[in-house]
């Protein structure tokens, strides 16, 4: 994927999610899920053989392992203009939470969505609160998701380093130090990413220097409480809303108030 493509792919997470710190939304654990089947040729992860990586089955692989899991995901990205963190706590795609913040702007949002509503604190609205009865679904905040950037940072020449004991259940790590071929000018490229067998990239780190925009880019996803989160009504929606239901008619799509204290 074109360096230009990828840049623009984080830019659109920007306008989707917002900012937060990493594990910032409240969550508690729960039994974990089933693990993930593996792959139909028998291997966990297909796309780490050897010392070769494909990036592509990468993405396929960790989307897989994702799908239809709980998890809490940490996002953090900082450009020429400063610095976004995300967190995300998500129990299905349709039950989550993010919290996004972007760091020394005064700009926070909130949002918690169960299926029937979605609650939202925006602060950059003039501290607006909004309950509509049109729920999104986790994929459809969370774009692009990790998988596309997965694919797009380590379509490069990728080292392999495996566990000395060769253990088939543990993570192996994935370094870069070249930019992908048809990245735009790049100088000082590193990323590093960490694989569970399943193909689940449990971290991913990037930095490199953009020319075009004379800066430095940074980004970072982590991965944790992989099948062992659930996210319950967060403490500003009972704090604001108080014991109004889903179903409250008093909750319209069109209602919004000024900021509590």
């Amino acid at each position: 994927m074109p360096g230009r493509v990828a840049g623009l792919l984080v830019l659109v997470l920007l306008l989707f999610a917002g900012c937060g710190a990493f594990g910032g939304a409240e969550r508690q654990t729960v039994t974990p899920v089933p693990v993930p089947e593996q792959s139909q040729d028998g291997r966990a992860n297909p796309a780490v053989t050897g010392d070769t990586v494909d990036a592509r089955e990468l993405a396929a692989a960790h989307r897989r392992a994702t799908r239809n899991r709980s998890y809490v995901l940490g996002i953090r990205l900082s450009l020429e203009w400063g610095t976004q963190i995300v967190s995300f706590v998500v129990e299905d795609g349709d039950n989550y939470e993010y919290r996004t913040e972007i760091v020394g702007q005064n700009y926070t949002k909130r949002v918690y969505n169960n299926g029937n509503r979605r609650y939202v604190y925006d602060e950059r609205a003039e501290g607006a609160w909004t309950a509509t009865r049109r729920p999104i679904p986790v994929s459809g905040v969370l774009d692009p998701d990790p998988a596309r950037l997965i694919e797009a940072y380590l379509a490069t020449n990728v080292s392999v380093e495996r566990p000395r004991d060769d253990c088939d259940t543990c993570s192996v790590t994935l370094t870069a130090m070249e930019p992908p071929p048809a990245f735009e000018p790049a100088d000082n490229y590193s990323v590093r990413a960490t694989v569970r067998p399943d193909g689940l990239v449990q971290s991913l780190t990037v930095s490199y220097w953009d020319r075009s925009r004379n800066s430095l880019v940074s980004y970072e996803i982590r991965y944790s409480a992989v099948g062992e989160t659930t996210v319950a009504r967060p403490t500003w929606v009972r704090k604001h809303w108080g014991n109004a239901t889903d179903s409250d008619p008093e909750l319209s799509d069109s209602q919004r108030h000024a900021a509590v204290g």
